[in-house]
This record gives C-alpha cells, structure tokens and sequence, in this order.
C-alpha cells in the first residue's frame, strides 16, 4: 500500500449507490465516548519510527500535526490521524493503528483537505485495519454498538463530519455523534447499518464470527 499511497490520494473514488429497504426508524447516535486529543510527544514522534517509514516505501509525506483518538472499547489500541501543512490549496492526511502494543502498525490512507481526491472507504488495507481493531475489542462490541464503530471508521478515513474546509489541531474533545442518523438491519449474521449525515450517506455492513464483529464493506453516497 505504501507505494501507492500518494496514487490512490489522487485518483477519483467511484461511489456505487444502492438501495436498502427494511430499516428501523432512523434515530441519531449516542455518544459512545470516542475522544480525540493532540498527540503528546512520543505518539507524534512515531512518524519517524522505522516501522512507520517502511509503511509508506519512501514516500512519506512531510506531516505538521497529529491527533489521536481514544476509544473507551479500544483500552490498548493507538490510534493516531497524521495531517500535512496546507499547500495553497490542499493537505493530505493519513491514519497510523496499532492493535494493541504488540500488534504491527497499519496505514489507513485518510481524506485530506481541499482541492484533493478522497480515497475510498472501501480499500481492502483500510478495512483489514478496521478489523484487526474489532477483534481486539474489549469488551466484544454487540450490535448495538454499531453506530458508533460506523462513525469511528469514518474518523480513521478522514470523512467523518467537520466544521470547516481544512482541518487544524484543536483541544480534546468528544467526537460529536449527534449529527449522525442512524439505521440498522439484522440479516441472519449480518448488520447493515446505513448513516446519514451532512457529509453524505454511507452503508457499513458487519459480520458476526466467533471472535467478535467484521466489517466487510463500506459504500458510499448510499441511498434508502
């Protein structure tokens, strides 16, 4: 993936609409405790690791600031969002996840800011990253949690709701899950869960195994 992270920042996303039927009365989110904060020292300086170097194959972006986010249901995980300065008229931005402190860091290519193309939702090394999360969830996540893991995901790649065009370092806070219409579907072992908000429409679906919740797929500009 890192070879071709600077590609896939620029390339168009093709968004495949599909229709739902069969949802429950949309409601909004509760807030599930998803606290992002400025990264502190040592987390900033994990930029630099080897380990992280390597993820990009020589083409790390020059990054000004980061953000991390803490998940109530995540107790070892490190999460940590990348941004570069603006050039005139764009930034770019990635997220680096680590498990917990034993597993590997993962690459998330996440929306940048401006004039940039967005990255699917959807790329298989996003997903598997998400995953590796959703199996070391402690406690196992159960469904009705999905709104909110939906919206976390949207927070590691970049397209969760903001305020302004570009993005800057702000103070710790809760991420606001307010905005966010919600709408599940049980089928058998798996959940659909379609979110709507002023930054489009999305439809996340998840599986059930043994070892907890999978998210196979993420389409957006879905519709109902």
């Amino acid at each position: 993936m890192g070879a071709n992270l600077k590609a896939i920042w620029l390339l168009p996303v093709l968004a495949i609409p599909l229709a739902l039927a069969g949802f429950v009365t949309a409601q909004a989110a509760s807030s599930s405790g998803l606290h992002v904060r400025p990264c502190n020292e040592k987390e900033s300086a994990i930029e630099s690791s080897p380990e992280v170097v390597r993820l990009f194959a020589g083409e790390r972006p020059v990054f000004s600031w980061c953000e991390a986010v803490d998940v109530s249901w995540l107790p070892n995980a490190e999460i940590l969002r990348f941004h570069t300065g603006i050039h005139t008229d764009y930034s770019l931005a990635c997220t680096i996840v680590k498990a917990t402190s034993e597993s590997p860091a993962r690459l998330i290519a996440a929306a940048g800011d401006g004039l940039v193309a967005k990255p699917s939702p959807n790329l298989p090394d996003s997903l598997s990253a998400m995953n590796d999360l959703l199996r070391s969830a402690h406690p196992t996540l159960n469904d009705s949690q999905l709104g909110s893991a939906s919206i976390f995901y949207l927070f590691l790649t970049g397209r969760e709701n903001r305020q302004s065009l570009f993005r800057g370092p702000e103070s710790e806070h809760t991420l606001d899950e307010t905005d966010y219409q919600v709408r599940f579907q049980k089928r058998r072992k798996r959940c659909l869960v379609l979110l709507s908000s002023q930054s489009g429409k999305w439809k996340f679906t998840f599986s059930s195994y043994k070892y907890g919740l999978n998210l196979d797929s993420v389409v957006e500009n879905s519709s109902d």
